[in-house]
């Protein structure tokens, strides 16, 4: 599994209209993770399961075009007397940073046929697929001496261009990101969830970013269950960061039941040296 980035959009800065010396240069410096799964569930003392990343792919401070990836067809894992068991089909983890005129970073993670299940009725958590995809999209101009302070202040704003690093949408920045960008955000085939006993119905298949499911209108107390959960942060000019969580989902009954779920994660962020 790859993911194709398009590096055929370039970004024209009205500073190289006005001034010879506007030149785009530096890459972005890039940084991307992806992993598939982080469970931790513990049951009253009597049965605890803590299952970190089964694949992950990681990109770090890169400048040129470089990619990671993992795949495993199959995991799974039980606690003692099979009191919280944990199955997966594939798993794969994958990021790509091409770098240009235009750089551009992504991050994917997916999880197969996924099930978890925790004592008789405690928590179910099945799919048939979750993905969780994050990209990025931006230029660094050179610093450009302006022929005046005006300009300088008003129209280069200290040599960047405003924008000039943009998502691929899902979730944060524009949510349109440039053409050929993949959307980011969490999607799910087949959701089945159950906590305490309690069916959670209607879970949508492509959440809006930050879905956050209403538990305590089922009478479900003490736990939260986000659908693509996002995270933003840089300020679209100089960095900008993107991180997805396809589920996120935590229980908290009494400290007797605990649990905290991460399916699909996916980050990736750009920063101008």
């Amino acid at each position: 599994m790859t993911v194709h980035l398009n590096k055929n959009r370039l970004v024209v800065l009205l500073a190289a209209t006005l001034s010879a010396n506007a030149t785009m240069a530096a890459s972005p410096v890039g940084n991307a993770s992806a992993w598939d799964l982080a469970v931790h569930v513990n049951l009253i003392g009597l049965a605890q399961l803590d299952v970190g990343a089964q694949t992950s792919a990681t990109l770090t401070n890169v400048l040129a075009s470089a990619s990671d990836s993992q795949t495993l067809p199959s995991a799974a894992f039980s606690s003692p007397l099979n009191l919280i068991t944990l199955s997966t089909g594939t798993l794969a983890s994958d990021a790509e940073y091409v770098g240009g005129n235009m750089s551009a970073i992504a991050a994917r993670s997916s999880v197969e046929d996924l099930a978890l299940g925790a004592g008789a009725s405690v928590l179910s958590l099945n799919a048939g697929v979750v993905t969780s995809t994050s990209s990025l999209a931006g230029i660094c101009p050179d610093p450009v001496r302006a022929t005046s302070s005006l300009l300088n202040d008003f129209l280069f704003f200290s040599n960047f261009d405003t924008g000039n690093l943009v998502s691929g949408g899902g979730g944060g920045g524009d949510g349109g990101g440039l053409g050929g960008l993949p959307p980011g955000g969490g999607t799910l085939v087949d959701p089945v969830v159950s906590i305490l006993g309690i069916p959670v119905p209607g879970l949508p298949l492509n959440p809006a970013p930050n879905t956050n499911v209403d538990l305590a209108a089922l009478g479900i107390v003490g736990a939260t269950l986000i659908l693509n959960e996002q995270t933003t942060t840089g300020d679209g000019v100089h960095s900008l960061a993107n991180a997805t969580n396809a589920i996120h989902l935590t229980l908290n009954v009494a400290q007797l039941v605990t649990a905290d779920v991460i399916i699909a994660h996916s980050e990736v962020s750009l920063a101008c040296p």
